[in-house]
């Protein structure tokens, strides 16, 4: 019963990756603002922890927010997806950079053509 809920809520999630997150990070300065701040943000977090250091935790919290942001602001003049799902739209942006570094997604083009496409 709860692996077909988890099921459901992960075509939830894809349904809206596909149709609402990927059309809204089109501009490949945004998708290089939000990669490079996920990025940012897991470094500063981690230093934060090691170190026991509160301010380069919460910097590192505010890469996670601030610049994509700015990024959607300056070069999508959108942010529907995270009108419509916040919670989705967070997970979409680790699930990207997640996929770049499988490089199964390029930081500049978006997601890769699914064999046969």
């Amino acid at each position: 019963m709860f692996t077909r809920h988890l099921r459901r809520q992960w075509h939830a999630f894809m349904h809206f990756y596909e149709t609402v997150y990927v059309p809204d990070h089109a501009a490949p300065l945004n998708r290089w603002v939000h990669f490079l701040s996920n990025v940012s943000a897991l470094l500063f977090c981690g230093l934060g922890l090691w170190y026991w250091n509160i301010y380069l935790f919460v910097f590192g919290v505010w890469f996670q927010l601030g610049p994509p942001y700015l990024g959607h602001i300056l070069f999508e003049k959108t942010h529907r997806s995270i009108d419509q799902s916040p919670i989705y739209a967070a997970l979409g942006s680790w699930y990207t950079t997640l996929q770049i570094f499988m490089l199964r997604q390029s930081v500049t083009h978006g997601p890769k053509p699914k064999s046969g496409e």
